[in-house]
């Protein structure tokens, strides 16, 4: 019983408390009542496990040794391969003799272009084998073939002709070969018929021929070697026993034409070396291996050069098919070793002259300090220029 009534206490005091404080609003919609968060709940602090370092044996740290220094190479960047460096030129060595015009003065001149002396006057000068005597054509009285020591003394006539050109020397120095005019017959025109016979038609007729010519140095015996009826320019083998000549009509019927021919001072043994009729001025070599000659090449000059025997035929000297004008080689002279060879050559304009190595390289100008104080003139009719002794 009274539990019954302590819990209708407990109930009245709980309503009156709640009638006393409502708001005076009372009948309005009441606003939304937040919703109770749960209070997060504090972390319990974890104690943090730190193990207790364990000392560990030392390792044993092996002693330095101490190591040669190696060489090591030092980097170098590679070269370039440097050109070639040009193997200078030698100094020519021996002396020239040479002619201004033909008929006109005599020059001698070191080959390095110092010592220019005139000699005389005259025309085709040539060197003895030994350098101390020149022999030259002279076309004004007393005309005929001259020798003079090598300084233009002494001066001697040793064979007299008004129209005798281009001496040579005999390797020995004792004979002069050169080609001078004269007068022959025209080959018979002849007809024959078989069962009849021949008759000639035309008889030979008196015209002026060049032959080749041999004079003996000491005593003046003159003879004439068998050779064609226009024979030119003769040049000695070095053994003394041929003469190579630029050859012309043979005098056979019909008429032979060719180039370069042989012969001997004694005997029939005449022999054609080239067919080319535009063959000229040879020269032998002083080896004997060799001749060079001129060769007229459709307009213009060139050197040729080939084998004693007339096989090998090569030109020295060349140009170009597109020059307006092509310059003339000509002249063609050996060094005394026959390594080289002298030339003269319009090339530049002017008559000038030039060198080569015998197989045609290293052409180059020379004597320029002469050719720029005297003019040299060149006709085209087979002249000697220049020649070179030791």
């Amino acid at each position: 019983m009274k539990r019954k009534i302590l819990s209708l206490c407990v109930l009245t005091v709980l309503l009156s408390g709640c009638v006393g404080i409502l708001p005076s609003g009372v009948g309005e919609e009441p606003s939304p009542t937040a919703t109770p968060v749960p209070p997060t709940a504090t972390p319990t602090a974890v104690p943090t496990y730190t193990p207790t370092p364990t000392a560990i044996p030392p390792t044993n740290t092996p002693t330095a040794t101490a190591v040669p220094p190696t060489n090591t190479p030092t980097a170098t960047a590679t070269p370039r391969p440097l050109p070639p460096t040009p193997t200078p030129t030698p100094a020519l060595q021996g002396s020239f003799v040479f002619q201004v015009a033909s008929g006109g003065d005599l020059y001698r001149v070191k080959a390095d272009g110092s010592g220019l002396t005139r000699l005389t006057d005259g025309l085709d000068p040539s060197w003895s084998a030994d350098g101390t005597q020149i022999a030259f054509s002279r076309w004004t009285t007393p005309w005929g073939i001259y020798t003079m020591n090598g300084d233009g003394s002494n001066e001697r006539l040793v064979f007299s002709s008004d129209v005798a050109r281009s001496p040579v020397w005999s390797p020995d120095g004792s004979q002069i070969a050169f080609y001078f005019e004269t007068e022959g017959l025209t080959a018979p025109w002849r007809e024959c018929i078989e069962g009849y016979g021949c008759i000639v038609i035309v008889p030979p007729m008196p015209q002026q021929e060049w032959h080749i010519g041999v004079v003996d140095v000491a005593d003046g015996y003159f003879r004439q070697p068998y050779c064609d009826r226009f024979s030119f320019s003769p040049s000695w083998s070095p053994d003394g026993k041929w003469i190579v000549y630029d050859g012309g009509d043979s005098g056979a019927t019909p008429s032979e034409l060719h180039g370069l021919s042989m012969t001997t001072v004694e005997g029939p043994n005449n022999s054609v070396l080239t067919h080319n009729v535009h063959d000229h001025f040879p020269a032998w070599s002083p080896d004997g291996t060799r001749i060079a000659f001129m060769h007229w090449q459709h307009d213009h000059w060139e050197i040729y050069i080939m084998n004693a025997d007339g096989s090998g035929r090569w030109p020295l000297t060349s140009s170009s098919a597109l020059l307006e004008r092509r310059p003339n080689n000509v002249s063609p002279a050996w060094s005394p070793d026959g390594e080289q060879i002298a030339f003269l050559s319009d090339r530049g304009g002017d008559w000038e002259f030039y060198v080569m190595n015998a197989d045609g390289s290293n052409q180059r100008k020379i004597l320029g300090g002469v050719t720029d104080r005297l003019t040299i003139t060149y006709r085209g009719v087979g002249e000697r220029v220049i020649s070179w002794a030791r």
